[in-house]
């Protein structure tokens, strides 16, 4: 699945924007696509992992969630994206 995400507009604070991608997170694993807050399209192409393309304020960036990864995800996606950017 391929998730695009424009957090240009958003005025939520880093901790908001951690808890609903959370939230978001647990429904889009479980197959339930709920569009809002920054997210605001989806993509079904029948993979894994999901693929979040994010619009942000200091440029674009890619986050790939995995079965494995997924609870760092929840906990916090932009320390899991600037893990991810290390490794590339």
């Amino acid at each position: 699945m391929k998730v695009y995400m424009d957090r240009t507009n958003c005025t939520c604070w880093q901790a908001a924007c951690e808890s609903s991608f959370g939230w978001r997170l647990m429904h889009l694993l479980k197959g339930e696509v709920l569009p809002g807050g920054c997210m605001y399209a989806f993509e079904e192409d029948g993979k894994r992992p999901i693929t979040f393309f994010i619009h942000d304020h200091d440029g674009d960036k890619v986050l790939s969630v995995n079965d494995q990864n997924w609870p760092d995800a929840y906990d916090s996606w932009l320390y899991l994206w600037q893990r991810q950017k290390e490794t590339i």
